[in-house]
């Protein structure tokens, strides 16, 4: 216990259900998966006794790996915090843990990779398939029943509670992400070391995250709206991630020790912003969620920073099943690397990312070969893995948009771009690091900006291109024109809009000015674009200078054909029959 007072300060709204730990956003499941386990056993089967009894064989695997979801205010279906409860699904649980459903653990890894992986070994799971054939014994009827979750806080009592405003979720409808703020009473600089939250309840909040908001813009947000907080699952660039941390809850979540000497610092005149994804339950619920920080004894000896390797450029054609996004980030100096966490939406399938050291060899982050929304985590790794400065971090995440994708929220698939909704895509790789060095980690959050902002041009150049193409498509020069521009505004590289550009002045008769953008364009793509090609031979033409139309042409049929695009093969193919190429 620590010396100074503790204070508990409840800002609104009471607390309904029960405690669970907190450390990053990730997603519940429910059930076993909707496998078919099979029959359940209504009692104890006739049979001799096995020498596996639930007491003292399969009372601590459930009480360890089940009862965090499955008691009586869990996210899942159904408890099984009693002897008899855990009998009748003894079926399910067998076939379940065998087909390793359950526990929910999504990382293709070694064991003991990660810290508090919820991994089953196969003689734990030989025991209850034993067990079950056995007729399920009680054994000492004086231990049947579990512990779900401790009454109180975990771990301890809290230095200070924040208590949320309180939501009112009707019995039906959509998802919904709620954003409440509320105001942190410290009156001076504290060092956070660990955060927990009571949902208020856990079957109507799917998952949350927690973020600080020093402007008070989030606050005026919510002011400006009559419900508590305000909707969206895109939050104000305002509200941060605590420096070096990305916290959130989610049902199940085993609760990690603090790594020593890191806490964030938390300032007076602080806001909380509370995301809240919240699912109907086919009851009108209140949701009125708590906020606990404990607070370190001394400010952080150590400064880690959050490292994200994101892509914005998503375009997935209905159908497509694999569709990938890969990109990559430099480290500029050495780092450890403490946690990874990949994020991606229900079209998400096979997400993998690995480091390429300096000397060309290859370490794993993770992978996860079979995404599931619903189960996404963090993951700490069990020891941090060192990474030198020049390290390549490379995320390359798969997509499934086609009817054969049982998780495709659409029905047929639709065109999926980028978006922050659940029926939109995103694929960020979110790596916790640590610097050596206070400089090494400046100079890391730096390189981290450039690479950011480089890529929101090159977002805005793709949107901003999406609306020219169209406009052309439409032949609506004018719009295409302005569109095509803005774009090269946000990239003067952009060759797709130099492209769309060169066409559109083509079109309105002004060969000499689509000549002279698609020389920019192939110059900008090194001649290794064929449709900078296509425009460049035919502006060439246009303009009676037929030699250089047909070698552009030449030259593009041969990309065309090697990138296996025989529909403008077969237009460089016309072009030269024509131009006697």
């Amino acid at each position: 216990m620590r010396d100074e007072a503790k204070t508990t300060a409840k800002i609104a709204g009471g607390v309904a259900g029960v405690v669970a730990t907190v450390l990053v956003v990730v997603a519940p499941g429910f059930g076993f998966g909707g496998l078919d386990l099979g029959r359940s056993t209504s009692g104890a089967r006739d049979g001799p006794r096995s020498e596996v009894t639930f007491a003292d064989d399969i009372a601590p695997i459930v009480e360890r790996e089940c009862v965090v979801c499955h008691n009586a205010e869990g996210s899942a279906p159904f408890s099984l915090t009693r002897y008899d409860q855990v009998r009748d699904k003894a079926d399910r649980i067998a076939r379940a843990t065998t087909a390793r459903a359950m526990p929910p653990w999504l990382p293709a890894a070694e064991p003991g990779t990660f810290a508090g992986e919820r991994i089953l070994t196969e003689e734990e799971i030989g025991k209850i398939r034993s067990w079950v054939e056995a007729g399920s014994p009680p054994g000492d009827t004086a231990r049947l029943e579990l512990s779900a979750e401790q009454a109180g806080w975990d771990p301890g009592e809290p230095d200070l509670v924040v208590g949320l405003p309180s939501i009112q979720l009707p019995a039906d409808g959509a998802d919904r992400y709620r954003n409440l703020v509320v105001s942190i009473p410290v009156p001076e600089r504290r060092w956070v070391e660990y955060v927990e939250l009571r949902p208020g309840s856990r079957t109507a909040v799917h998952h949350a995250r927690m973020m600080i908001d020093t402007t008070r813009s989030s606050a005026e947000l919510a002011a400006e709206d009559p419900e508590p907080g305000f909707d969206g699952m895109d939050l104000l660039s305002s509200a941060t991630n605590p420096p070096g941390h990305f916290i959130g809850w989610t049902p199940g979540k085993t609760r990690l020790e603090p790594l020593e000497g890191m806490a964030w610092p938390l300032e007076p005149g602080t806001d909380l912003v509370v995301q809240l994804h919240l699912r109907t339950t086919g009851e009108p619920e209140e949701v009125a969620a708590e906020v606990a920080f404990h607070f370190a004894d001394e400010p952080a000896r150590r400064h880690p920073a959050v490292l994200v390797v994101s892509s914005l450029i998503i375009d997935i054609p209905p159908g497509e099943p694999e569709y990938t996004v890969s990109n990559s980030f430099t480290l500029p100096v050495d780092v450890e690397v403490l946690s990874v966490y990949p994020h991606a939406h229900f079209l998400g399938k096979d997400l993998q990312a690995y480091a390429i050291l300096p000397d060309g060899r290859e370490r794993s982050l993770i992978r996860i070969p079979d995404w599931d929304f619903n189960w996404q985590d963090d993951y700490r790794f069990a020891r941090p893995l060192s990474l030198p400065a020049g390290t390549q971090i490379v995320k390359r995440f798969v997509y499934d948009n086609s009817a054969g994708n049982p998780r495709n929220p659409s029905d047929p698939p639709k065109r999926v771009v980028y978006g922050s909704n659940s029926d939109d895509e995103m694929a960020d790789l979110i790596l916790q690091v640590l610097p050596q060095s206070d400089a090494d980690r400046e100079t890391l959050l730096r390189a981290q900006a450039w690479q950011h902002e480089s890529e929101d041009m090159a977002y805005l150049a793709h949107v901003e291109h999406a609306a020219g193409a169209a406009a052309l498509a439409n032949d609506d020069l004018d719009e295409a024109t302005h569109r095509f521009q803005e774009a090269l505004q946000y990239r003067a590289d952009h060759v797709p809009s130099l492209v769309g550009l060169a066409r559109t002045f083509g079109r309105r008769g002004d060969w000499s000015s689509s000549l002279l953008i698609a020389r920019q364009a192939e110059l900008m793509s090194g001649g290794s674009d064929a449709r900078a090609l296509d425009v460049l031979s035919a502006a060439q033409a246009a303009v009676g200078d037929v030699p250089a139309a047909v070698a552009s042409a030449q030259q593009g049929l041969t990309l065309a054909r090697a990138s296996g695009d025989d529909a403008l093969a077969a237009v460089f193919e016309a072009r030269l029959r024509q131009l006697g190429g």
